[in-house]
């Protein structure tokens, strides 16, 4: 039985040299990190008595809503901007004309019985030449994934005169 060991061993390794190679099985394997398209609108609303309001922003049915809710008359679109973030990394972003306001996002996906959310940090101020920076809002959202999520400061500190509010529109979708 002994003499009969080495010659199976031997066939074994010639029939081996035959067979196709199979990939390394590594321990859990990790999943690359989601990749997440947000669209971000700023916009200016205020309630001065006339009305001018963005014709990009007329017919825009969020728009139409805070209309309704609020005593704002006018809305001014600051800036849009399409944004890629990989789940769980902070993107940040400069907003506006005079590129006076900062924008930071961090999201990560979430699954609960009512489905998928964005789970999203968000971190808005402003920095204005000769004045002291100012974070306007910080909180967390759980966004539904392609519809529009509204966030909003009234009144912020430093901007003049004040009957204006920033208004900040995010959506979010993740990408597959």
């Amino acid at each position: 039985m002994i003499k009969t060991l080495p010659a199976a061993l031997a066939a074994g390794l010639a029939l081996s040299a035959f067979l196709p190679s199979l990939p390394a099985i590594e321990p859990e394997a990790q999943a690359k990190p989601a990749e997440i398209v947000f669209t971000v609108q700023l916009v200016l609303g205020t309630a001065s008595e006339k009305e001018r309001t963005d014709e990009s922003l007329k017919d825009d049915p969020v728009i139409k809503e805070i209309r309704s809710l609020m005593t704002y008359r006018n809305f001014s679109l600051l800036d849009e901007r399409e944004l890629r973030a990989k789940e769980n990394a902070p993107i940040k972003v400069i907003l506006g004309k005079q590129q006076q306001y900062e924008l930071a996002l961090k999201a990560a996906l979430r699954k609960d019985g009512k489905g998928e959310s964005i789970q999203t940090e968000v971190r808005f101020g402003y920095s204005f030449p000769d004045q002291k920076s100012a974070e306007l809002i910080q909180s967390t959202v759980a966004l539904t994934p392609g519809e529009r999520t509204v966030l909003g400061v009234s009144k912020p500190e430093g901007v003049e005169p004040l009957d204006q509010g920033l208004i900040l529109i995010l959506t979010g979708k993740p990408v597959r």
